[in-house]
């Protein structure tokens, strides 16, 4: 039985996809594993941030990576469950001169309002579709835009919120089900809807 034998069973899935991530944090490394473990074969993974300690409570890796780029280790990551999958890693901040052509979708995973305004634009000028994934320690969110309540009013435009493994993975795999079958859903809930839903 081939990897994708059963889910070629699911009317609608569309795996053959470029994406971009943005930021590969407890999101961003979420999405980017879910996509080739769904069979997407180009993604593209951008993050300046190097991974900390703090960091390991959302995600399922080993101390070994520490002080190593999140990029990098997702890339190191995909490539060891999908052989076959493009991974491309930059250590670095999505800018114009670095937008890869021929993305399909972005998927936003930053905390930064600043870069999510810029990473929306870039979408939309390269004809990609923008995606913004994120959570606050138990709400989470998925928009196709830059959400216009943050302001974006804290020094740097980063919030450090509080963070378990659940919400960022939930949302990471809501964000994948989106770009690869329900792609005009939008969601905001808190973590304890799903468990009160009947």
């Amino acid at each position: 039985m081939s990897f994708y034998e059963r889910q070629d069973l699911i009317e609608g899935i569309n795996n053959d996809i470029k994406v971009l991530v943005v930021g590969c944090g407890g999101i961003g490394f979420h999405v980017a594993k879910l996509l080739a473990m769904s069979g997407v074969e180009y993604i593209y993974c951008f993050d300046p941030d190097t991974l900390e300690e703090s960091n390991l409570n959302r995600l399922d890796i080993t101390t070994d990576f520490i002080g190593m780029n999140k990029a990098d280790i997702v890339k190191q990551v995909v490539k060891s469950l999908r052989p076959n999958c493009t991974v491309k890693p930059f250590p670095f901040p999505l800018k114009d001169h670095t937008y890869p052509k021929g993305v399909d979708w972005v998927i936003d995973c930053t905390d930064n309002h600043e870069a999510q305004l810029n990473n929306q634009r870039m979408a939309q000028e390269n004809g990609a579709k923008y995606l913004k994934a994120g959570y606050d320690g138990e709400r989470m969110s998925l928009n196709d835009r830059v959400a216009t309540w943050d302001s974006g009013d804290t020094q740097d435009g980063y919030r450090v919120t509080p963070s378990w493994a659940v919400p960022a993975i939930v949302i990471a795999a809501l964000a994948v089900g989106k770009v690869l079958k329900y792609r005009d859903g939008e969601m905001g809930c808190h973590l304890k809807d799903f468990y009160n839903a009947a």
